[in-house]
């Protein structure tokens, strides 16, 4: 295990401790008093939510999960927002180290994810721009698929910048909706987000009919390691 996914795990242990720590009052914390300092101090926080999405999302970790923490905190409309501004810091943190690092170490990456680069590379140079939007449109293709796919092929920042953003936004809003359907209890809003989610999804794929099994592969390595 190398040191970035040790620093994700050990992250993420953390960020369940203080939410454990907050939802059972530990300390003297509970959502309400949190909720509170926040209502108080919301464009400090919102600077510090923002910064800490962009860290966490350039580290691959959940972009669900930071999403779900905003929406305690910020309503629907400031949590999409400032979860898309997270989404994109990562997106081009990802899509300059994976410039500076070359397109044989993404080729690496790839492979261990059970794929091969050939079978993206082909469409990539057909239409990178629609390429990055269509996979960053798929939910179940993690973020540093398209991220990473973009910064080693012909594609400038502005596009691949623009590309990523319009992929991401049905996704995100989505989520977010769906995540304060729970915290609410609104039970149609749940559905309608989750049957929303899957049209996007399945949308986009019927772009890639031909590398479904690519795309999976991808998506779920375990499962195909599980399978052969």
């Amino acid at each position: 295990m190398n040191s970035k996914k040790k620093f994700v795990i050990f992250l993420s242990f953390i960020i369940v401790c203080v939410a454990v720590s907050v939802f059972s009052g530990y300390l003297g914390l509970n959502p309400t008093t949190i909720q509170n300092y926040v209502s108080v101090n919301n464009t400090l926080f919102a600077v510090i939510y923002t910064i800490a999405f962009v860290i966490l999302a350039s580290l691959s970790f959940s972009i669900s999960v930071m999403s779900g923490l905003g929406i305690f905190f910020f309503s629907v409309k400031e949590t999409i927002v400032y979860s898309l501004i997270g989404i994109m810091g990562g997106a081009i943190v990802h899509f300059y180290m994976s410039r500076r690092l070359g397109k044989k170490a993404i080729q690496d990456y790839i492979e261990k994810r059970g794929g091969r680069l050939e079978e993206f590379e082909n469409i990539f140079k057909k239409d990178p721009s629609k390429t990055v939007l269509l996979l960053s449109a798929i939910f179940i293709v993690p973020p540093t698929i398209p991220n990473c796919l973009g910064g080693i092929l012909n594609i400038s920042l502005k596009k691949y910048s623009i590309a990523t953003l319009l992929g991401n936004i049905p996704n995100t809003i989505l989520t977010v909706c769906f995540l304060d359907g729970i915290s609410t209890g609104n039970t149609a809003e749940v559905y309608f987000c989750i049957i929303g989610l899957i049209l996007v999804t399945v949308i986009s794929m019927l772009f890639y009919r031909g590398e479904i099994k690519s795309i999976f592969r991808l998506s779920f390595p375990w499962l195909f390691k599980k399978i052969n």
